[in-house]
Parts: C-alpha cells; sequence; structure tokens
C-alpha cells in the first residue's frame, strides 16, 4: 500500500514539475503537505472520517485567519483614520471626504465610512449615495446600537455592534473608533459593513464549494450560505475575535464533499494542499502589502513631524535627545549638530535647561501630559514665547520610556493678548472720561435751570402783585414745567455718572417691600388713572424684610412704573405683583401697552437706549431709566429680565436676594 502510494506520488510530483517548473518551491511545500495529510491520514482507523475532520479543520483555519486578517485589516483603517483626526491631519469635512474617497477606492467591501460627532450625531457620511438615511442619525439613542457607541465613549476604545438591520438598509455591523485629541474625546470614525460582502471578498472561491458555511454572534446570524442543512453533517467550529465581539464560524462539508473522501487515495486532498498554498501565498501578500502601508503611515507622520510650524522633541526617559524636527533644528540648533545623546544642558542656559528637566520629570511621575509657557532662547540670541507641551509614551508594562514634547510659538498670541489688553484700558479710560464730563455738566446746568423754576415759581404764583396778562402766568407754568423735567433728567445723568463712577454709595437697612411697593404704586396711580390706564398691586402674605437701601429701590421700582405708564394706552393695564421664592423675592411690573421691538431687547438697558423709535411715537427721556434700574438691581446681588412683544406689552422681572450676606455690594 505504501509502495502504490510512494509510487504515485511521485508520477503526480514529477508531472506537476514539468508542468511547473518556474513554480519549484511552491510543489515542494504542496508535496510535503500532500504527503504530511496522507501519512495522517493512514495511521488513523477511520481514513474517512479523519481526512474530512483534517481537511476541514485546516481549512477552517486557514479561512478564519483570513477572515480574521480581513476585517482586522479594514479595522486598522479606521485606527489610521482616527490617528489623522487625533494629529490634526483630518481637520473638515472636505478632508475627511477626500481620505474617505480614496479608501473607497482601494477596497469596495465598505458600507460607509462616517464621522459622529460627540453629541453622538453622524455627521459627515461617505460615500452619501445610498446611505441617505444615515445622516444625521442620533447614535447616542438608537434603540439597536447606541448601548455599543456609549461603551466606546465611556471606554475610549474601539467597539463593534452585535449583527443588525442597517438603517440605510442590508444587514451587517458597525464599528465605533473613538478619536482622542488631548485626553478627550472629540468624535468617533464609524465604519459600516453589509456581512454578506464583506465575508465573500474575504472568502477564497473554492469554500462554498466545499462546504456550508455558517457564522454567529452569540444568539446572532451574521452570514449562512443556506438555511435548510438538510441530512445531519459533521459540523467543525472555530472562533475568532471581531474586536470585542466573538463570531463563532461553522463549516458544514458537502456531501460532495464527504463522497470524495471515500477513495484511500484522494487527489482532492493533493488540490486542497494546492489551494493551501496559494491561500499561505495569499496571505504573505497581505501581510506584505500591510507592511507597506505601515511604512506608509510612518513617512507620513515623518513628514507631518518634519514640516510641523511647531518644533517636535523626542527623549528617553533620561532626558537625552532622540529626534528632532526641523523647525526645532532651525530655532535652537541650526549647525545641525548631532543631538544623539545630549540633553537640554548642550543647547540652552542652565535655567532654561533645569526648567524643561523638571518639566520632564513630572510627566514621568505623573504620567500625563504636562504643559507651561516659557521664554525660549533661540540660538540667534533671541527670546521667544513658547508653549510647551510634553507628553509620555509608555512601554506594555505603563512605564514611561519616552518622553515626546511640542514647542510652540505663541509671540502672535501674546502680542493680541498685549493689544487687548491696552484697548482694555483705553476703553475703561474713555468711559470714565464720558462719566466725569457728564457728571461736570450736568451740575453746571443745576445752577440755572434751579433759579428758572425758581423764578417761574414767582411769576406763577404773582407774589409781587397780579401781572395783567393771564398769557404771561401760562407761559411762565410752561417754563416751570420744562425746567423740572430738564432737572429730571439732569438727576437721572448724575444718577448713573456716580454709579458708574463707583461714587454712588448705596446704605442698606431693613425694607418692607410691600410697603415700598404700596408707595410706589401710590405715587404714579393719579397720573396713570387720568389715562385711563388701571394699576393693580398684588403682593404675597408673607414678604420678609430685605436688606437693601430703600432710595435705590424706590427709585427703581417708580422708573419701572413711570415707564410702563409712559408706554400704555388708554384701556391698558400695569400689574405688580411681589412673591417670595425658596431663596429670592420675585418683583414682576406688567404692561400691555406698545411693547418693545424684539432686536432692542439686548441693549434696552445700556445708557441712553430707547426702547421705542418709531416716527409716530415721541416720549420725555433720554434712556437712563432702565440703564439705573439694572445698575441699583445688580448692585443688590440681583437680577433683571425684560421680555415684550410689540403690540401685547411688556414685563420687567426683578429678583433680589433674601440672604443678607449676598446683598448691596
Amino acid at each position: 500500500m505504501l509502495k502504490r502510494v510512494a509510487v504515485y506520488l511521485a508520477q503526480k510530483l514529477h508531472g506537476w514539475q514539468l508542468r511547473h517548473r518556474t513554480a519549484l518551491v511552491p510543489a515542494m511545500i504542496g508535496a510535503a503537505m500532500i504527503a504530511l495529510s496522507l501519512g495522517f491520514w493512514m495511521s488513523m482507523p477511520t481514513p474517512e472520517s479523519i481526512g474530512i475532520k483534517t481537511e476541514t479543520q485546516s481549512d477552517l483555519a486557514n479561512f478564519a485567519a483570513r477572515l480574521e486578517g480581513h476585517i482586522a485589516a479594514r479595522l486598522a483603517i479606521g485606527e489610521q483614520i482616527r490617528h489623522s483626526l487625533a494629529a490634526g491631519q483630518i481637520t473638515d469635512r472636505a478632508g475627511f471626504l477626500s481620505q474617505t474617497a480614496y479608501l473607497h477606492r482601494l477596497f469596495d467591501d465598505f458600507q460607509a465610512i462616517n464621522w459622529i460627532d460627540t453629541m453622538g450625531f453622524i455627521r459627515w457620511v461617505s460615500p452619501y449615495e445610498g446611505n441617505e438615511r444615515a445622516q444625521n442619525l442620533d447614535i447616542r439613542n438608537h434603540p439597536i446600537v447606541g448601548e455599543t457607541f456609549r461603551r466606546a465613549e465611556a471606554l475610549g476604545e474601539m467597539q463593534i455592534t452585535p449583527p443588525f438591520m442597517l438603517t440605510q438598509g442590508g444587514y451587517g455591523f458597525v464599528a465605533y473608533v473613538p478619536v482622542i485629541r488631548f485626553d478627550r474625546i472629540t468624535g468617533f470614525v464609524n465604519i459600516v459593513f453589509r456581512s454578506e460582502p464583506l465575508i465573500h471578498s474575504a472568502m477564497p472561491d473554492w469554500l462554498l464549494e466545499k462546504y456550508d458555511l455558517t457564522i454567529m454572534d452569540g444568539e446572532r446570524l451574521v452570514f449562512a450560505t443556506r438555511e435548510d442543512l438538510g441530512a445531519p453533517r459533521p459540523v467543525f467550529r472555530q472562533p475568532i475575535d471581531i474586536g470585542n465581539q466573538t463570531w463563532m464560524i461553522s463549516l458544514l462539508p458537502l456531501p460532495a464533499t464527504i463522497r470524495a473522501h471515500d477513495s484511500p487515495v484522494d487527489e482532492l486532498a493533493l488540490v486542497a494542499m494546492i489551494g493551501l498554498s496559494l491561500l499561505i501565498a495569499w496571505l504573505i501578500h497581505l501581510a506584505m502589502t500591510r507592511q507597506q502601508r505601515v511604512r506608509v503611515t510612518d513617512k507620513m507622520l515623518r513628514t507631518f513631524i518634519e514640516n510641523s510650524p511647531a518644533a517636535i522633541v523626542i527623549k528617553d526617559a533620561e532626558g537625552r535627545y532622540i529626534h528632532t524636527n526641523s523647525t526645532w533644528h532651525d530655532w535652537f540648533n541650526p549647525e545641525r549638530r548631532d543631538i544623539k545623546g545630549r540633553t537640554a544642558a548642550d543647547f540652552f542656559p542652565r535655567d532654561y535647561a533645569n526648567a524643561v528637566r523638571r518639566q520632564e520629570q513630572q510627566i514621568i511621575r505623573s504620567q500625563q501630559m504636562v504643559e507651561r509657557e516659557y521664554l525660549s532662547p533661540r540660538a540667534d540670541g533671541q527670546t521667544i514665547p513658547t508653549l510647551v507641551q510634553m507628553f509620555p509614551i509608555m512601554d506594555d508594562h505603563g512605564n514611561v520610556v519616552i518622553v515626546g514634547g511640542t514647542l510652540t510659538d505663541i509671540s502672535a498670541g501674546k502680542r493680541t493678548e498685549e493689544a487687548l489688553r491696552l484697548a482694555l484700558v483705553k476703553a475703561e479710560e474713555a468711559s470714565q472720561a464720558k462719566s466725569k464730563f457728564l457728571a461736570t455738566m450736568s451740575h453746571e446746568l443745576r445752577t440755572p435751570l434751579n433759579a428758572i423754576i425758581g423764578f417761574s415759581d414767582i411769576i406763577r404764583g404773582e407774589y409781587f402783585g397780579p401781572i395783567g396778562n393771564g398769557k404771561y402766568i401760562e407761559y411762565a407754568h410752561d417754563i416751570n414745567h420744562s425746567g423740572r423735567h430738564l432737572l429730571a433728567l439732569i438727576d437721572e445723568v448724575l444718577d448713573i455718572s456716580a454709579i458708574e463712577l463707583g461714587k454712588r454709595e448705596l446704605t442698606p437697612e431693613p425694607v418692607q417691600l410691600d410697603l415700598l411697593l404700596s408707595a410706589c404704586v401710590k405715587a404714579i396711580r393719579q397720573r396713570a388713572e387720568s389715562q385711563g390706564i388701571m394699576v393693580t398691586l398684588v403682593t404675597g402674605t408673607h414678604l420678609p424684610e430685605i436688606m437693601a437701601d430703600r432710595t435705590a429701590m424706590q427709585q427703581v421700582f417708580l422708573n419701572l412704573l413711570t415707564n410702563a405708564v409712559k408706554f400704555s394706552h388708554n384701556g391698558d393695564k400695569i400689574t405688580v405683583t411681589a412673591r417670595c421664592g425658596r431663596r429670592d423675592i420675585i418683583v414682576t411690573v406688567e404692561d400691555t401697552g406698545e411693547g418693545i421691538r424684539s432686536e432692542q431687547l439686548p441693549l434696552i438697558t445700556e445708557p441712553f437706549v430707547k426702547g421705542h423709535r418709531t416716527s409716530d411715537i415721541t416720549h420725555e427721556g433720554v434712556g437712563l431709566g432702565l440703564s439705573i434700574v439694572k445698575s441699583f438691581v445688580t448692585a443688590h446681588h440681583g437680577t433683571l429680565n425684560i421680555a415684550s412683544e410689540v403690540g401685547l406689552g411688556t414685563t420687567v422681572t426683578v429678583t433680589l436676594p433674601k440672604d443678607s450676606s449676598r446683598r448691596v455690594a
């Protein structure tokens, strides 16, 4: 028997060598594998079952390795995109779509490569055609894959979903690769696979000619060649790891495969071994391709480092230089002296070198990135402000073996910061000068105004005898009214100037707010009722006393009530409500008057801004009332909120703290 096998093998090998002289080494490998398989098969008591088992297990192992490597290569692309995003090589949608379009041309078994923002929404879809339904999809709250996404976010590692029906149609699975930059997640690379085309692309052509194939992820079906498996057949299983998931591959030999083992001399064994040799060659090819990609990636990283505008350094744990980029050499080593084995002390002054070494030691102790600002001395004698960011690179045991760092020139930022500081100082000086000017002018105007008001009072009262013509008394009344109005405006200007200059001192005292509001409502009620406006006061039954400046509080609510009357008409209502909250007292002044346009609301509390500027409305005042209100409320550590709609009215809400420790600045 052995002799016949040896003769047969020699004849087959000789014929094969004649036909394939240029493939001698693969033939020898194939012959050796066939000889080992036949020897093992012949040593077993049941050649048929052992032959099936051997061949199937061999095919299963090779297919499992091929499928696992095939998917791992695709997932490595996600890691490459993640690295490009984390390193800043991809910064916008156009760059992302350009990179993914290139990858789609290289590999046709991706369904989609997407970008998910930190909120969990798919923002960039590549390709868009055929994946339209995935645009803006909320992944975080997705009923099927949301849990996997949140796990990837919590762990900061790539996570893969079990198989499910994809949103864009079809059956497949999804990988989420978190992008971590500066120790925080800035988004996720989302790779979508359809199960069938992916597995077919990794499958040898002959596999389905010999076996029925089933792949399961736990209880979920990933792929199956048929649902009805027919008569009972031996099943061979092998698990593979797909990221965080474990797939179970099952091969069921077809009846023809089983029948092929009925003969003691199985020519199919030779075919299988040849196929295995080809598979090994193909796997070697894949390995070389992957190695080439690694070299390309390494070249890309080196190109990025060399062309970075920031100086980049890599040191060992002892502070000795391993690598520096061109920018570092241009700044600190223009002679391009050899840096290997040298430390910062060989290139910088002692104080600077010691500070850098202390930062490196802090990184080694804390195993975290440390950033500081330095005045870095360049080789040309200049000193530039730099932001030095150093980070640890650890081995598999968690020990810091390398320290990386970037030195970024922040001169432009410092100049901008100084310019902003000077601009702020000038703005404050201009504001102070304006307030002083207004205060001085207002004081100068009060003296003649007091005389005008006084003399007009004498003329109106005819203190020195009758005037004769009644028109003089009417004119004197108009002069007196206008003078008092102008004096009130000047008082407002003085108030706002004193507040801005910090000269308006507040005197806190116990204030019963309901009594103060009642007095303010009473003061404006006559004017309101003369215009047909109804004023209502509603206060809570247990309003506590607050510590506040009584005069300031009275001016706050009088200003608000005066504004409400001023911009209301016959038949309108003004409602003042005071209630006690958990930590604050809330006072609301609500009217049904003209209202304020929405574009004016953000500026309504600024000095000299008036909320009603229509051509058919003319009101008294220069726009200081609400500015004074806001200043006094803020000084009492309160808040002022104004809500209004044109034609429906205005609601002003003043919130004052009950806690005396928070009142009156």
